[in-house]
């Protein structure tokens, strides 16, 4: 998928960011990439309708999830601090090392290959009208099936739980289930009748985000997960922008207490405010979605969450 990208906008080199984390995964990129060499796909004169020369390196982050924020990415490529930068400039104009830049997700890049594979038509046949191709879905927690599942057509969150990850655990009632990750929302138990697509998501006010499902049993604390969100964000801050290295932090100070079982008067209220604010004033996505996951909390229900009302007292 890199080599047709580099040769329809013609670039001479691809960098895959592996984040530090995922070292083990190396000694496999490398071999790959190797390979392609070796079949004459990667370097000097490709053999396409006009031979064109690209080659791929990879490059080891230092495990920073802001850098999943494409500009923090491309510094953190430059050797600095992984900080976003202010757009415009947009990466399409000025980029790595400012020059001009593309930079997609591994999903996108191998979806291009499948593409090519199978063809367009084939290839819309798969998902849905809006959400056309294959999605990948990371699913964990409290199920007997945990993994990736590739869903080629739509179906709903219920579906992916029971069907095809085998349901809870010990046959236990789901308290929640959080989808699309960290910087995603939760959803109640009553809304797994929601479709897996863009724009089933959209609908019900969700997002897809990285695929990632997790689902909380009945027995499961959820102010101890709350709380683990809030301190995940409070680390993961750059610092670069004040709603968000103060936001962060607050909203972490504030599911402490709740954990604690010592929420003051006010404190939903606080915890919405700082929620917004991050949200609308957050230099890139990190600041902007790091309190997603605790406002769809109390918005579904405070009481059951773990939450405790306390400012109408």
């Amino acid at each position: 998928g890199m080599i047709v990208g580099g040769y329809a906008i013609g670039a001479s080199r691809g960098i895959i960011y592996l984040r530090a984390e995922y070292r083990w995964l190396l000694p496999k990129l490398e071999g790959a990439i190797q390979q392609y060499r070796e079949m004459g796909w990667l370097g000097e004169k490709i053999e396409a309708k006009q031979p064109f020369d690209f080659d791929i390196r990879i490059q080891l982050g230092a495990g920073a999830y802001v850098c999943g924020e494409e500009t923090a990415l491309l510094e953190s490529m430059e050797g600095k601090r992984g900080e976003p930068r202010n757009k415009p400039p947009f990466p399409t104009s000025f980029g790595y090392m400012d020059k001009p830049t593309v930079i997609n997700n591994v999903e996108t890049l191998a979806n291009v290959a499948l593409i090519f594979n199978i063809g367009p038509e084939e290839y819309k046949k798969l998902g849905s009208e809006d959400s056309t191709g294959p999605r990948l879905f990371s699913i964990s927690g409290d199920i007997n099936r945990p993994g990736i599942y590739e869903i080629t057509q739509p179906i709903t969150l219920e579906e992916l739980i029971c069907d095809k990850a085998g349901g809870v655990r010990d046959g236990k009632e789901i308290r929640a289930v959080l989808l699309g990750g960290a910087a995603g929302k939760f959803v109640a138990p009553d809304q797994l009748d929601v479709l897996l697509t863009a724009e089933g998501t959209r609908d019900a006010d969700l997002s897809l985000g990285s695929g990632a499902v997790v689902v909380f049993d009945e027995d499961v604390d959820m102010k101890f997960v709350l709380h683990g969100l809030g301190h995940f964000f409070a680390h993961e801050s750059c610092g670069k922008c004040y709603p968000c290295q103060l936001g962060t932090q607050r909203q972490a100070e504030i599911l402490d207490r709740n954990l604690r079982g010592q929420a003051l008067p006010g404190d939903i209220e606080r915890l919405e405010d700082v929620i917004a604010t991050m949200t609308d004033s957050s230099l890139c996505g990190l600041g902007q979605t790091a309190g997603s996951a605790i406002g769809s909390a109390i918005k579904i229900c405070p009481e059951y969450f773990g939450l405790e009302e306390v400012s109408h007292g």
